[in-house]
């Protein structure tokens, strides 16, 4: 048996879809040059999304229950665009609810329900679920506060009412539910 040469190694192609498509190869660098660049945010070092880093059996069964990681990414950079006060705003509206807002975070997390189980029915009960372990690679680590709890919180939320969409043609009453669902981003986006 013959002993692998370095250049032999090089000629083996990288059919892994994982490989191909994440991480620092999907911008055009090779992982392992940028794994061993040691100063932070050069050009071969760019800033990485976390989806990017979401396992592959997650992505593959988000894929097998009809839906792919892109239909989220909207969503999964704006919450890479959260700033803090914008963070501490939305944890206010979970924590302590305005009486002038028509929104409640407990009116919320009960519509959830009604919508994972709409999804439930339809067989993509799963999905609700595989999105949130995507959510949670946002904050690894040390990262983890009570504000991106909150913050997995309320863009999960509106993660479902993207999935309620799909199933308003079933069912009308999802619409304003997904919308409420929806409310806080929303209420950020137009200033407070």
């Amino acid at each position: 048996m013959s002993e692998a040469k370095p250049e032999d190694l090089d000629r083996i192609p990288y059919p892994d879809e994982a490989f191909n498509t994440w991480g620092a190869s999907a911008l055009g660098v090779d992982p392992l040059a940028a794994s061993f660049t040691s100063a932070p945010y050069q050009a071969v070092r760019p800033h990485v999304p976390f989806y990017r880093f979401v396992a592959y059996p997650d992505i593959l069964d988000l894929r097998k229950a009809g839906y792919e990681i892109d239909r989220f990414i909207p969503l999964f950079d704006k919450l890479e665009d959260v700033r803090y006060r914008e963070a501490i705003e939305l944890s206010n509206m979970l924590h302590f609810p305005n009486p002038m807002l028509p929104w409640n975070p407990r009116r919320a997390k009960e519509i959830e329900l009604e919508i994972r189980s709409q999804l439930h029915d339809h067989g993509i009960g799963e999905v609700p679920t595989l999105i949130r372990r995507i959510l949670g690679k946002a904050f690894p680590g040390d990262t983890i506060s009570y504000l991106s709890v909150d913050l997995i919180n309320v863009f999960f939320w509106a993660c479902v009412a993207e999935l309620g969409d799909d199933l308003a043609w079933r069912y009308p009453n999802i619409s304003w539910k997904a919308d409420y669902l929806r409310f806080p981003l929303r209420y950020l986006a137009h200033g407070s």
